[in-house]
């Protein structure tokens, strides 16, 4: 179980950790770094709110 320590960082964890573009892998099982919008999204939330504590 991973705990984390925002809700928008729960947010981005919760996407990543379903979303086919976040978690495609090549042949090798190595993660392809795909673009991501929703991703981008999140992560962009995720310092915004960091920045504001």
């Amino acid at each position: 179980m991973i705990l984390a320590e925002t809700p928008e960082q729960a947010a981005l964890w919760d996407h990543c950790l379903a979303c086919p573009t976040c978690r495609a892998i090549d042949a090798q099982g190595v993660n392809l770094n795909l673009p991501c919008e929703t991703a981008v999204r999140l992560t962009a939330e995720y310092r915004q709110a960091r920045r504001s504590t």
